[in-house]
């Protein structure tokens, strides 16, 4: 009794110790990305954030949530394909930062994290090594590849896939092992396939999982297990897929995806141009060296382009060494099938906007960390091998390990783990144990961890850390990208509308020339459109945009920018249509609201500005300028009391705003007879823009209100 009392100790230490281990292992996972990306706070919004965030007004108003069920999702979310649950994480961060981007960024943080934690969770269950699965998750937090997934917001959609992708793949794993009776067992199976639904309506490469769940259990299981599982389990996400097919392609189809299409418009060519760019992947998950927002691809045209014969050359070899993991480990010949069909959705079958880029890894990394991770602990075994050991262990210490001792911690022994034995005569023997690693001493044991495990870790995380650095601000990040990709026409447009934002026109329009050089897009057009607006050069914008229509006439911003020009020129009649029109084809377009307002205010149409007005501050609530233009059409109108509220919350919203200062001044002197408030106001106006053409008048009239009467 005295033995069994003392084995049971044993095994209930050894058990405490591998939760803690755990518990360990998982606060680390936590903490080390929070760590390597915490300088990405400091980000502003970049790239298609402008879209997304900044420029959305749709974000902002809990009452288009309506929205997310019609077409007009794709009008007003800045989509282009149905991804509601990323446009639903932007409601509730515009809900809590308003436009503040380290809430933002925030939230793409913890969701890495959150993801590396589900990988290390997903290699725990598959392997049963939790040293592999600390590795994996390790690497697949710092993995320098995966910082444009986590540093663009507008990119928030590939972590929120592979967070509920790895969450479907886990609940229905636990599903299987729970007590069928349990209450919560039940529910395990049904909440995987609303996880799968909600990383589909996150993003469409979500559409692999029935697969990767069928090689899980082909590989991990045995052919009766697939038969029960056709009917009890793969039906299920079958009828999700065929769900989200039909609002992916019927109920919620764009239009514009139409406009996609295959390099040179030619299927041919895209076949023969893909292998290239997978072995580009590759490549980039092996030596996270040059990182690109902007990869410029040249186009295969035959299957004798020496590039496509040495991309199948090193394809086939990727086949074979795939083929020899089948019959050697079927857990890594698993993660290679994951990293090849989790990836294929991204390979451009249908045509999307990018041909390659970093983000499409972000799922399918999971596949190749762990493999890194399994060549990483081979490394460790052979160094254990060369090593002189002394002195055995004790048979006591033995049980420490659970990756020794599958039978430990309640792991059937028929479930070896990921990097441990072989089976020799209907046992498991550790081929970690068979190398000698535990006649190493704990210093030197810990030592060789330490190192290994240094070799990734230090160089991920500072390169990681690097290329945050590059997505602080759109200048740097265009400018750099720019750089690195002096043939793209988006990098020059993008780099170009910072120039104009900076009031920099003649550099802008150099850009601008730069882009439509290189490929003669609508967009561009606009913006160099924009640009020669910005210098007066109408006659030369309104060319640019007319060229625009020419191509797409549903442009709303290019109808604005006419109206605005047509204004100046003193065409204001035809400028109000114009601005009709934008709104029109934009109902949510502040902009247009705001210039409509101020074209009928110069008509002396008071009533109809004012409802332009109120339109405009009802889409951007935080536009100074819209309130203080509501409030002179009120005062305007005889309406002051309203005039004085929309002028005073302008000026909340922009203490540092002189002509709102002015305008309340002038109420308060002309109508409200209250010259000591009129002259503070005069006063904060003379402060704030001495230099401005009026603020002669505004000192004389300070002086005459002074001066004794």
């Amino acid at each position: 009794m005295n033995y069994i009392k003392t084995q049971f100790q044993k095994y209930e230490f050894t058990d405490s110790y591998l939760s803690m281990t755990r518990i360990i292992q998982i606060i680390l996972i936590i903490s080390i990305p929070l760590i390597v990306f915490l300088n990405s706070l400091n980000n502003t919004f970049v790239y298609d954030d402008v879209f997304t965030i900044t420029d959305n007004y749709f974000i902002r108003d809990w009452g288009n949530f309506t929205a997310f069920f019609t077409d007009d999702y794709f009008k007003y979310s800045g989509e282009v394909t149905y991804r509601p649950v990323v446009t639903f994480s932007y409601f509730i961060d515009y809900s809590i930062w308003h436009l503040n981007p380290t809430g933002f960024h925030l939230t793409n943080i913890l969701l890495h994290a959150v993801n590396a934690v589900l990988v290390y969770l997903l290699v725990s269950n598959i392997s049963r090594s939790h040293t592999a699965a600390f590795l994996t998750g390790i690497l697949f937090a710092l993995h320098p590849i995966l910082t444009e997934a986590a540093n663009g917001i507008s990119y928030r959609e590939d972590l929120l896939a592979t967070t509920f992708f790895l969450g479907a793949i886990l609940l229905l794993i636990k599903s299987k092992i729970k007590n069928p009776k349990s209450k919560i067992a039940n529910c395990l199976y049904p909440l995987s396939l609303f996880s799968y639904l909600l990383a589909l309506c996150s993003k469409e490469v979500a559409i692999t999982l029935p697969l990767v769940i069928f090689l899980l259990d082909w590989l991990m299981g045995d052919k009766n297990r697939i038969k029960k599982n056709i009917i009890k389990y793969y039906t299920g996400f079958i009828l999700v897929s065929g769900f989200y097919l039909f609002l992916r392609f019927v109920w919620f189809h764009n239009p514009v995806e139409e406009q996609l299409a295959y390099p040179d418009n030619s299927f041919l060519v895209n076949l023969l141009t893909m292998p290239k760019i997978f072995c580009s992947y590759i490549k980039l998950l092996f030596f996270p060296i040059c990182f690109n927002a902007e990869y410029i691809i040249s186009h295969t045209k035959t299957p004798f382009a020496a590039t496509f014969i040495l991309s199948i050359i090193f394809l086939s070899l990727t086949g074979v060494i795939t083929y020899r993991f089948y019959n050697q480990s079927k857990r890594l010949f698993f993660f290679m099938l994951w990293f090849f069909v989790t990836l294929a959705p991204t390979m451009n079958i249908i045509p999307i906007a990018n041909i390659m880029a970093e983000r499409y890894l972000y799922l399918p990394s999971v596949g190749f960390c762990a493999i890194l991770a399994s060549i990483l602990i081979g490394i460790w075994r052979q160094i254990c091998k060369n090593t002189p050991h002394p002195t055995p262990l004790p048979q006591g210490e033995r049980e420490l390990f659970p990756i020794l001792n599958p039978t430990l911690n309640g792991l059937p022994p028929t479930s070896p783990p990921l990097m441990g034995g072989v089976r020799e005569g209907g046992k498991y023997s550790s081929s970690f144990a068979s190398k000698g690693f535990l006649n190493i001493s704990h210093v030197s044991k810990t030592v060789l961890i330490t190192c290994l495990v240094l070799i990734l870790v230090v160089p991920y995380s500072l390169a990681t850390i690097k290329r945050n650095k590059v997505w602080i601000n759109p200048f740097t990040f265009w400018s750099k990208t720019v750089e690195d990709s002096p043939d793209s026409s988006r990098a020059h447009n993008n780099l170009g509308m910072i120039y104009l934002q900076k009031n920099e026109t003649d550099s802008a329009i150099r850009e601008f020339q730069a882009s439509i050089a290189i490929e003669s897009d609508p967009e561009y057009h606009h913006n160099l459109g924009m640009a020669y607006q910005k210098k007066g050069m109408k006659e030369e914008s309104l060319q640019e945009y007319y060229h625009v229509l020419a191509v797409n006439p549903n442009s709303a911003l290019t109808h604005n920018n006419i109206g605005n020009i047509l204004v100046d020129k003193g065409r204001i009649d035809e400028g109000i249509l114009k601005f009709k029109e934008a709104i029109q084809l934009k109902p949510n377009y502040y902009d247009a609201h705001y210039n409509l307002g101020l074209a009928y205010f110069k008509k002396g149409l008071l009533d109809a500005s004012i409802d332009a007005f109120k339109l405009a501050i009802h889409y951007e609530p935080d536009h100074p300028e819209a309130h203080s233009c509501l409030g002179t059409a009120y005062a305007n109108k005889g309406l002051f009391e309203e005039a004085i509220k929309e002028i005073e919350e302008a000026i909340r919203q922009k203490p540092n705003y002189p002509n709102a200062y002015k305008n309340l001044g002038l109420i308060y002197l002309n109508y409200k007879k209250d010259i000591q408030k009129a002259v503070y106001c005069f006063n904060e106006f003379l402060r704030l823009d001495p230099k401005n053409s009026e603020a002669g008048m505004i000192r004389k009239t300070i002086e005459k209100l002074q001066s004794p009467q």
